[in-house]
């Protein structure tokens, strides 16, 4: 059976590029992307934006959905460049052997409104408290995408550098099917449906989701049960037990 590396990316906030309704509104994907997943994966091996391997396009992604995606808005302003910044921006240029003219200087300024005199307000929406399980699979690059992730190169974070993964963020190497095996933490039920499982003495299971791609498009997604654990603790020994996980920093 094929070997694959597991993820879990989770934390406060996630933003993968979403669809942008106009300049000033940009939301997030309700899912990390291939293109995202590639990116990151590119950066623990320690290649440069657009520099990596013909390889890395092939490399599959299956995601699983342990927490119900939930959007949260921010609201920002940018303000316009100012006569400072514009002159630091200017000697900064000169210094690196580049000869720019001032309204170059200015367009490096982001403010996606008409108006780049005035602050722009702009709206951007993120994922909260999500948590995914992501599958990695390249035939014969496993052992390299194992120490990649497990000691990255450049640092990994949720779609936006500000938004880092907590722990555990590298979870191991497996079989392909351990993404079906790997369990869920409980969420929160009503007091009669604890009662009643507990009564039944049935083993707990939970549903998620999951989703595989085909160029980089998410076809329709299946449903399956997996086994659910009463804490993260408990989580950590179950999937300890599943995965082969080597020492890793992160």
């Amino acid at each position: 059976m094929t070997s694959s590396v597991y993820l879990r990316l989770a934390g406060p906030l996630q933003s993968w590029a979403g669809e942008s309704v106009t300049g000033n509104i940009v939301n997030t994907g309700k899912l990390p992307t291939p293109s995202a997943l590639r990116g990151l994966l590119a950066g623990a091996l320690g290649y440069q934006r657009g520099q990596w391997p013909q390889w890395l396009e092939n490399v599959e992604f299956t995601i699983r959905v342990d927490r119900p995606v939930q959007y949260t808005d921010d609201f920002q302003t940018i303000n316009p460049i100012s006569v400072e910044e514009e002159s630091f921006l200017y000697r900064i240029a000169l210094l690196h052997g580049k000869r720019v003219s001032s309204n170059r200087i200015k367009s490096l300024s982001f403010t996606p409104g008409r108006d780049r005199s005035k602050p722009s307000i702009v709206n951007r929406t993120y994922l909260a408290d999500s948590e995914f399980i992501v599958r990695i699979t390249a035939e014969g690059k496993t052992e390299e995408i194992d120490a990649a992730l497990r000691s990255p190169q450049f640092s990994t974070y949720l779609g936006r550098k500000a938004f880092p993964a907590v722990f555990p963020f590298y979870l191991g190497v497996g079989d392909s099917d351990e993404i079906y095996k790997i369990p869920t933490v409980k969420r929160k039920q009503r007091r009669e449906q604890r009662s009643t499982m507990q009564e039944s003495g049935a083993e707990e299971s939970a549903t998620v989701i999951i989703y595989q791609f085909v160029d980089d498009i998410p076809v329709a997604p299946s449903k399956t049960r997996v086994p659910v654990v009463q804490d993260r603790n408990m989580w950590l020994e179950k999937t300890a037990e599943l995965l082969k996980r080597r020492k890793t920093l992160i």
